[in-house]
């Protein structure tokens, strides 16, 4: 019994594949590619309506009649080359009609002048409740356009109308519906430069290169890994191999891992930037016969955080992987079977991560190191000027790291750092690299002052005084918490408790320690 679906709500329920319009079109620059393609014109138009139309044309070897309706077919025939980067012969409509209701592909070959035109048109569909395939006449734009690309040769356009599904609102002005446009253009030119780098490259030997022109400007490829960059780090090149039930064929993946250079490091300030360090740049960049299909995260294998930030994944194999893998309809993402992605996160992640969280860890300790120079020179003074109303004992130095201290509970001589001021006014609160004992805070007496160390290599600093490290207010009131705990210590102890003191600072900053552990890094910015 064949059972064929019903046209309209086959054709109306295949807009809903989850396509976004960034990975729409470079599903049709897909069919660009595999047609053998080395120019592809993208010409996106809005009109003073804001109607938006969409052309993509290209120079590839272009299709007959049959081709044509072949290739308009949910479900067409496979290509003869299987490394092509089509995948399910659905690509060109679900990816077109899920922002147009009515999708027109017009092509030629080097055996034919002849431009043939065919249609889609869904609301024809919907209205006939026939799986219809239109053939319109061509108009004179389309052959303007075809030719851009062809130069008069082969070639193939593909044409978006009627498309409602392009600005997520409606704009009360022409410029505000303008800017939205060009936001549009800039995210779509990102995500093209990142998907098709490697065709983009001509210095990429590995595939055909490829220009690809939007709204005529040349598109420049984005290279995730920073591989010119001297201070980028190849960490692991790491072969996955997978032999297939009952034969001796194997298949191989490839795994490499790229370090990217410090902010400070790269060789550039413009090369910096466009490196786009960020937490939603990291981890895994999977291509799939070298466009990419998947970025931005570990696939489940941890979560991204700052310190992860510049570690990026080159994941690549060969269209043989899309069983094993379950490649998606979109070609945007991947599920790893169990004994590939224990591999990789067990055998393959550890050395890496570890390489990448010493380098934004010696960048943090750095940037913190500039940017707290003169974080708490309000806080000295703001407690200077109130401290002596404060201070219930007398510190009288009879030694190096020795004082005698005398306060309500008696007088004893006391261990206690003793230092002279590293800068001017900086008498109350010494911030310092780390301390012996790994306690955030102990008390101290500086030029005769009663004051405290602060600890910087706690990750009570990193992770809370660093975020708001230029944030005055939030730091005079944390140091000066610190101050009276220290003040308080100095004031209520006496002989017999003065271990309990250091116990309590110890066990304190100990607390603090497994409290914070999980919460988050603050990004790096060099900025500031």
């Amino acid at each position: 019994m064949e059972l064929p679906p019903d046209p309209e709500r086959a054709i109306m329920g295949l807009r809903d594949t989850g396509y976004t319009f960034n990975t729409a079109i470079a599903d049709i620059v897909d069919n660009s590619i595999a047609a053998d393609a080395t120019r592809v014109y993208i010409h996106i138009n809005m009109d003073p309506d804001n109607a938006v139309t969409v052309y993509v044309s290209d120079n590839g070897s272009g299709m007959d009649e049959k081709g044509l309706i072949n290739a308009m077919k949910y479900g067409s025939d496979r290509r003869k080359d299987p490394n092509s980067l089509g995948k399910f012969g659905l690509g060109l409509k679900t990816a077109s009609t899920s922002f147009c209701r009515k999708l027109s592909v017009l092509s030629r070959t080097k055996d034919d002048n002849e431009v043939r035109k065919v249609q889609w048109d869904l609301i024809h569909v919907a209205t006939t409740n026939k799986w219809e395939l239109l053939f319109p006449a061509v108009t004179d734009d389309e052959i303007d356009l075809l030719e851009e690309a062809t130069q008069g040769g082969n070639g193939t356009l593909v044409v978006w109308e009627d498309i409602d599904r392009f600005m997520n609102r409606e704009y009360s002005s022409v410029s505000s519906a303008a800017n939205a446009f060009k936001r549009k253009i800039d995210k779509l030119n990102k995500h093209l430069a990142m998907v098709f780098q490697r065709f983009l490259d001509p210095e990429h030997s590995e595939v055909r290169n490829v220009e690809i022109f939007l709204n005529d400007v040349a598109i420049k490829p984005w290279d995730p890994f920073c591989v010119k960059e001297a201070a980028t780090s190849l960490i692991t090149d790491y072969p996955i191999e997978i032999e297939l039930e009952d034969s001796d064929k194997k298949m191989t993946a490839s795994l490499k891992a790229y370090v990217l250079p410090r902010k400070e490091d790269f060789s550039s300030q413009e090369k910096m930037k466009d490196a786009n360090i960020s937490n939603d740049k990291q981890g895994f960049y999977v291509y799939r016969e070298n466009r990419l299909i998947h970025c931005g995260d570990w696939m489940g294998m941890m979560t991204n955080e700052p310190h992860f930030s510049l570690l990026r994944i080159d994941f690549s194999f060969g269209h043989d992987f899309d069983e094993l893998f379950n490649v998606d309809i979109k070609k945007s993402g991947i599920q790893l079977i169990s004994e590939i992605y224990d591999e990789i996160k067990d055998n393959f992640l550890p050395a890496p991560r570890r390489e990448a969280e010493n380098r934004y860890r010696k960048a943090m300790q750095q940037k913190i190191a500039r940017q707290t120079v003169d974080a708490h020179e309000s806080s000295n003074m703001s407690i200077d000027t109130k401290a002596p109303s404060c201070e219930e004992s007398q510190v009288v130095l009879v030694g190096k790291d020795e004082a005698i201290i005398k306060n309500s509970f008696g007088e004893f001589k006391h261990k206690i750092s003793i230092l002279s001021a590293a800068k001017s006014g900086e008498v109350r609160v010494v911030p310092v690299d780390t301390l012996d004992s790994g306690q955030l805070w102990e008390p101290a007496i500086v030029d005769g002052h009663h004051a405290i160390k602060l600890n910087k290599s706690h990750v009570f600093y990193k992770k809370v005084y660093y975020p708001v490290i230029n944030d005055g207010f939030t730091v005079i009131g944390m140091d000066s918490l610190l101050w009276a705990l220290g003040e308080a210590e100095l004031s209520t102890m006496n002989r017999e408790v003065a271990e309990n003191y250091e116990t309590l600072r110890f066990r304190t900053s100990d607390f603090l320690k497994k409290l914070l552990r999980d919460l988050p890094d603050p990004e790096i910015d060099d900025n500031e």
